[in-house]
């Protein structure tokens, strides 16, 4: 495909994909804000810990082969059968796995354990659209992939709040969990054709471990960089802190994180079909970068007073998740810069991914480690918020520093996302502090 066309391809896939996602994000929105009506932060606590158990069985059950087979040159039904009944397999033993330690984890996160029993069972509609989504994202149709999502989200939303306004607790959302899973594998599979059978050779397998073998290391740490904070407030607090810390996460950094999977998926895929054209490659990142930082600070500047309407929407009560949301704000920018680890894989920058994801996760273990030590329970959220904010900073300074040596970015590159990321501050600070003098007052 000629680069201009290649451009083209990449900046419809990209609208496309993000405005799907938009929707998608605004729905799961709307239910994050809604479901407080209901639940209580006991609640909500015990929500994230069932997000984190089975978003670590996620990442386990696919071990990088999703991504292998996108970057694999060579495609053939034996592969990704392979692929397919491996990823299924270990599903399956995942699943078993989580069931036979629920009452384990109903000890140390005081989580009931038929709540993790019944979200267990997403773990196997999720690896059986690993295949199917990656062959979708070979073929750079992430307007399929944003469908699947958002109708995967209206499945949640619509069993989550139902569930809820029945009563029936924090099962509203573990039972949301398999229903999103179920929609998403269902309608992945009916938008590629593919010979789904139970086949496995261990020389196809072979072939991708290469490659997978960084990916799955890296999505691991990454994991775990992502669930470490609420692992360890669950650990260590009340369901009822944890639930005030996961509210204030899903209203500021979560969203950020969703779109910037999305856009990590279509800048992979595309930056891979240019890889050897420095100059495209260029080009785009500069662009992206500009627009990344804007929007960013922007998005920071309204969000972070909006944070006030928490307590006045719910209960009262709900005023501890205020302090809490305002220190996350501060991070978003950061989360916006992950969309460069789909441009490090595609340029070769796989073994670096891995590092960046260690210095994270290494920096995050020793800030909470200075948390639990110096901080009392109140101000535990809080102090770790501004932790996640400092060990990212780490990672994207070794991505950045990366991407501008591979490109070979000249100086005048620099200064044009600098003047545009010094706008975008700008409505950052003026956000932030807007927010610290209304919490004040």
């Amino acid at each position: 495909m000629a680069a201009p066309a290649l451009i083209k391809t990449i900046v419809h896939s990209l609208l496309t994909s993000m405005g799907m996602r938009v929707l998608s994000m605004a729905l799961r929105f709307v239910t994050i804000c809604l479901l407080p009506l209901w639940l209580e932060p006991a609640e909500i606590g015990y929500t994230a810990i069932i997000l984190i158990i089975v978003n670590i069985a996620f990442a386990i059950s696919d071990f990088g082969f999703g991504t292998a087979l996108i970057k694999s040159e060579q495609m053939s039904p034996p592969l990704y059968q392979s692929v397919f009944t491996f990823t299924a397999l270990s599903s399956s033993l995942m699943v078993l796995l989580i069931i036979l330690c629920a009452p384990v984890l109903e000890t140390l996160f005081s989580v009931p354990a038929a709540l993790v029993v019944i979200a267990s069972f997403g773990i196997s509609f999720n690896a059986f659209s690993i295949v199917p989504n990656s062959l979708l994202q070979r073929e750079l149709r992430f307007t399929s992939i944003a469908i699947r999502d958002f109708i995967g989200e209206i499945a949640f939303s619509a069993t989550a709040i139902s569930l809820s306004c029945l009563g029936y607790g924090a099962f509203s959302i573990a039972a949301a969990v398999v229903a999103h899973r179920f929609v998403r594998w269902i309608i992945v599979s009916l938008s590629i054709r593919y010979q789904a059978r139970f086949w496995i050779s261990v020389q196809e397998l072979k072939r991708l471990a290469g490659f997978s073998f960084f990916q799955f290391v890296s999505i691991m740490l990454t994991q775990l960089f992502n669930q470490l904070d609420k692992l360890l407030l669950g650990l260590f607090l009340t369901p009822a802190t944890l639930g005030y810390y996961s509210q204030a996460q899903q209203l500021t950094v979560s969203p950020i994180q969703s779109l910037t999977g999305a856009a990590k998926n279509v800048f992979f895929a595309s930056f891979s079909k240019v890889q050897k054209d420095d100059e495209t490659m260029r080009s785009l990142f500069v662009k992206i970068t500009r627009w990344l930082w804007l929007l960013a600070g922007i998005y920071v500047g309204l969000l972070a007073p909006a944070l006030h309407l928490v307590p006045i929407v719910y209960k009262s009560e709900w005023a501890a998740a205020v302090p809490i949301g305002i220190a996350l704000c501060t991070t978003i920018p950061l989360f916006c810069a992950e969309i460069f680890e789909g441009i490090m894989i595609a340029i070769g920058g796989e073994r670096r991914r891995i590092i960046s994801a260690l210095s994270k996760l290494v920096l995050l273990v020793a800030g909470c480690a200075i948390v639990f030590t110096m901080f009392s329970s109140t101000d535990m959220p809080i102090a770790m918020g501004v932790i996640l904010g400092i060990s990212i900073l780490a990672s994207v300074v070794i991505n950045l520093r990366f991407i501008c040596r591979r490109l070979s970015l000249k100086r005048h590159h620099i200064m044009a996302i600098f003047r545009t990321a010094m706008i975008g501050l700008g409505f950052a600070l003026a956000g932030i502090c807007a927010s610290i003098y209304m919490l004040n007052c």
